[in-house]
């Protein structure tokens, strides 16, 4: 028996195993690290104007809360007073029928249609745009109205139905109160007064 060859071999072998398990652990890691990338992005939101209405630290995503103009009652407040308001008289108007949009995109891809963007849902011409005074502002409801258009090949769900009625209170984003046959039911009664009957959105 060679006893020396053994001992002198003993060493070599425990420097080999040394020597492989940093690059096992070296290893382990990059394979970690390659899922990981891969899960976030297959899981991510790629789509131009896609995402959900809350971020990560759980505020809504900024395009649902775009600038609106310092309301005008501001200085003499009636709370429950209701105002025909104009789109085009705000900051960003394409920045609001933005945030509409984003709102029925989630909506839809809620439903079944994961691919489509806010970039591909209009809110033509012709929606109505209204006020309910508060207390004070971060307590004015801001109403719109209106219908809307899907591009792109999308599949319109049954769930996504005209007409739309979104609310924002206050800064808080803009969300869907209801759609479909029955929407225009949610419109305060001081808005439909100030409008002279339903807003043409609601009919047909």
């Amino acid at each position: 028996m060679d006893i020396a060859g053994e001992r002198s071999a003993r060493p070599a072998g425990l420097l080999g195993v040394r020597e492989s398990r940093p690059v096992v652990v070296l290893a382990a890691f990059l394979v970690a690290v390659l899922i990981g990338v891969a899960i976030g992005y297959t899981t991510a939101d790629r789509g131009a104007g896609d995402g959900t209405s809350v971020n990560a630290s759980g505020q809504p995503a900024p395009e649902l809360t775009p600038a609106l103009r310092t309301a005008p009652w501001d200085a003499a407040r009636q709370p429950g007073r209701a105002h025909q308001m104009r789109v085009d008289d705000e900051p960003n108007p394409t920045a609001l029928r933005l945030a509409l949009s984003w709102t029925v995109a989630e909506q839809i891809r809620a439903a079944g249609a994961s691919t489509i963007t806010a970039a591909q849902v209009t809110v033509p011409q012709g929606m109505f745009f209204g006020a309910i005074e508060g207390a004070d502002a971060a307590h004015d409801e801001y109403w719109a109205i209106g219908r809307i258009q899907v591009a792109g090949g999308v599949n319109r769900p049954a769930a996504a139905a005209d007409p739309y009625v979104w609310r924002r209170v206050g800064t808080g984003p803009w969300t869907i109160v209801r759609n479909g046959p029955n929407a225009c039911t949610t419109i305060p009664a001081a808005l439909i007064h100030e409008w002279n009957g339903q807003p043409a959105p609601c009919a047909g």
